[in-house]
């Protein structure tokens, strides 16, 4: 398995696989809104594809070859997790753990004073993140048909 930031051109894959795990695994948990939400914000919105191109919101992604297995994206200048997904048959086979570790390593170079990261959990993703150390920092809200849990990590003092 190889991790790294995506390049400019992978973008588009990148979200396509985002797009198929939150279809096969999300959606079942949201309603039409929310389906309709996510593809519009993240998948269909050439602003948010242009600045994930530009690098300004990264993407962060694991390869078995040339495949890619899974992603994190995090929001432009913030420590936050905007979305994660791995595709089903590499799922519960740390990657996303991998994905997670790589990321955290490498905004912690650009930022060494950072002492969290956000995210806002699916109620799919929800026991991953508490297995890897997030805490909730309030109960789960809804947007736009998305029902999430905010949550934090706090980065152990180095």
């Amino acid at each position: 398995m190889q991790i790294r930031k995506i390049r400019s051109g992978e973008v588009e894959e990148a979200l396509a696989l985002a797009y198929e795990v939150f279809m096969e695994f999300e959606a079942p948990d949201y309603g039409q809104e929310g389906v309709d939400s996510f593809r519009r914000d993240v998948v269909e919105n050439e602003r948010f594809i242009a600045r994930c191109r530009q690098g300004e919101c990264p993407i962060y992604a694991a390869f078995d070859g040339d495949r890619m297995m899974g992603m994190m994206g995090l929001r432009a200048g913030k420590a936050h997790i905007s979305m994660a997904f791995v595709k089903r048959e590499y799922q519960r086979q740390g990657v996303a753990t991998a994905i997670f570790q790589y990321l955290l390593a490498d905004i912690l170079k650009k930022d060494p004073a950072l002492r969290e990261v956000t995210l806002n959990a699916s109620p799919y993703g929800m026991p991953f993140y508490l297995h890897i150390g997030f805490e909730p920092r309030s109960e789960e809200q809804e947007q736009h048909g998305i029902r999430f849990t905010p949550m934090k990590y706090l980065i152990p003092s180095r």
